[in-house]
C-alpha cells in the first residue's frame, strides 16, 4: 500500500508539478516503476512467507481455528489473490493501451483499487487477530 500511496499522492503530483517534457517524464517514472517492482515484489513474497507462517501458529491452516475465523481467513485470502493478480497482470497490460490520457486514468485507477484491496486486506487481518 505504501508504494501506491507514494505514487499517487507524491510520485505522480511531483512530476506534474516539475514541469519535465514527456520523454524526460516517462524515462524517469520507467525508472523509479521498475525499482518499485523490485521492492513490491520482494515484500509480496516476504507478505504471504509470514502470513502463511501465522495462519499456521494461529490454527488456521488444518487447526482449531472458530469457523468465522476460518471464514474471514478465506476472504482475506481472496483479496490477497486479487492483489497479487493485479501486481502480476492489470500494470503490464496497461503497457498496451495506446492513448497517454486514457493509460494515465487506467493506471490511476488500478492504483486506486489497489489501495481500496490494501486496506480491505488490512482491516480483515485485525478482524482475524480479534
Amino acid at each position: 500500500m505504501g508504494a501506491v500511496s507514494y505514487n499517487l499522492f507524491i510520485l505522480q503530483p511531483a512530476m506534474r508539478a516539475a514541469e519535465l517534457d514527456r520523454p524526460t517524464r516517462y524515462a524517469l517514472l520507467r525508472a523509479i516503476k521498475r525499482r518499485i517492482r523490485i521492492v513490491v515484489g520482494t515484500a509480496v513474497i516476504a507478505i504471504i512467507a509470514s502470513g502463511v507462517v501465522n495462519a499456521r501458529l494461529r490454527g488456521l491452516l488444518g487447526g482449531s481455528a472458530t469457523a468465522n475465523t476460518v471464514y474471514l481467513f478465506r476472504v482475506k485470502l481472496v483479496v490477497a489473490t486479487a492483489l497479487i493478480l493485479t501486481f502480476l497482470f492489470a500494470l503490464p497490460l496497461l503497457k498496451r493501451v495506446k492513448q497517454p490520457k486514457l493509460r494515465g486514468r487506467l493506471f490511476t485507477g488500478v492504483h486506486v483499487i489497489v489501495l481500496a484491496l490494501g486496506a480491505v486486506a488490512a482491516a480483515l487481518g485485525i478482524l482475524i487477530a480479534g
